[in-house]
């Protein structure tokens, strides 16, 4: 590799690693530097006109720790550029807690761990809460109700969190990570440039440091960079960056996003039960009630009687259905009803009324084995009287 080269590549993994880490790039080319045995990246230079070349076990150093910011970095050919590689999903990787077996993954930026009968769920960024979750009761011993283990799997996923946001912050332009001397940033999506920044979803304002620190996610509600823009459009036409409608966020500063992270091993994480469970309400208990209904209509009529029943459910989610004379036969048991009731352990009161048919001639529904016909032979019964 020529020294032009050497000096080129150098300067391109001081460069990555400031997007990765947000830093402004000064700081990582002394960090560059300081790994070669100088106390700043002038000296290096210097060094470097007088004859100075990094030897090759330095290079591999440096290169080595461009890769642990950003672990996507891939080995250049000798006399080629410096290329980095970005992938989105991934597949799992295996891996071990004491003797729980996990797997772990990157799905859409966030971070997905999990094992038997548990999931951990990490956003993009920073300051993303943990979603920790029971999705299997069944297991004996579930590892996470242990705290111990909750703060080593934590551990494993904001280290893949960290990753994941180095890969984009990496691939992002410099002013999208650190804003400029006098505060602007650049939107990575949208290339818009301001001090300040508002939430389409949660009406917050922020400054570019706290945008940038959070990976352009909103510090106050975690909504996405495409709800962060410079104006607060939605406030109207005559909607001023310093209208007091927009509150200025409360969460702001590279400090607070990274203590989140930090303060994981000692706050209390809320442990979420999501295994699969039958929980009745009024509308379930309806819906499922309705749904036998349509079983036992044997035609168009019957079924409209089915959509057209009145079905309440108590406190106790005993349940009532009221049936249109008109559109189900009064001798004619809803069976399937009945049954379905019955599974769900509740009781099942049934009457017989008259409601208003939402169409002329109802007993032409009963007549048809299908909708098609029934609808045919209404609306050639609708003809007749509008042709008079």
């Amino acid at each position: 590799m020529t020294d032009r080269n050497i000096h080129h590549t150098m300067k391109v993994l001081a460069k990555r690693y400031a997007r990765a880490n947000r830093l402004p790039h000064h700081q990582a080319l002394d960090l560059i530097a300081n790994k070669l045995g100088f106390s700043h990246w002038k000296a290096a230079q210097t060094a470097a006109k007088g004859g100075w070349q990094p030897s090759s076990e330095q290079l591999a150093e440096i290169k080595a720790f461009a890769r642990e910011a950003v672990p996507a970095f891939q080995e250049p050919p000798s006399d080629g550029p410096v290329t980095f590689m970005f992938a989105g999903d991934q597949l799992p990787e295996e891996g071990k807690i004491g003797s729980h077996t996990y797997w772990i993954q990157v799905s859409l930026g966030d971070v997905h761990m999990h094992g038997e009968g548990w999931h951990i769920q990490l956003g993009e960024a920073p300051s993303a809460k943990p979603f920790v979750e029971v999705t299997d009761r069944r297991v004996k011993s579930n590892p996470i109700h242990d705290p111990e283990f909750v703060k080593d799997a934590l551990k494993i996923a904001r280290a893949k969190a960290k990753d994941v946001q180095a890969h984009i912050s990496a691939d992002w332009d410099r002013r999208s990570t650190m804003p400029d001397a006098e505060g602007r940033a650049r939107h990575p999506l949208f290339g818009d440039e301001a001090k300040q920044w508002f939430c389409l979803h949660c009406g917050e304002r922020c400054t570019s440091l706290a945008i940038t620190s959070n990976m352009w996610h909103c510090p106050n509600c975690g909504a996405s960079p495409k709800d962060i823009f410079c104006t607060p459009f939605w406030l109207g036409d005559d909607a001023s960056q310093d209208d007091n409608s927009s509150k200025d966020v409360k969460v702001s500063g590279r400090k607070k996003v990274e203590s989140d992270a930090a303060q994981d091993s000692n706050r209390e994480i809320e442990i979420v039960d999501t295994t699969p469970t039958l929980v009745l309400n009024e509308k379930k208990i309806e819906l499922l009630i309705r749904l036998a209904l349509l079983d036992d209509a044997a035609n168009p009529g019957e079924r409209m009687g089915a959509l057209w029943a009145e079905i309440g459910v108590d406190e106790d989610n005993d349940a009532y259905v009221v049936l249109d004379e008109d559109l189900w036969p009064e001798g004619k048991a809803p069976v399937q009803a009945l049954k379905v009731a019955q599974l769900l352990g509740i009781e099942l009161d049934l009457a017989i009324t008259t409601f208003t048919a939402p169409f002329h001639w109802p007993g032409l529904a009963h007549h048809t084995e299908s909708t098609v016909a029934y609808v045919s032979a209404l609306l050639a019964e609708y003809k007749k009287y509008s042709e008079q």
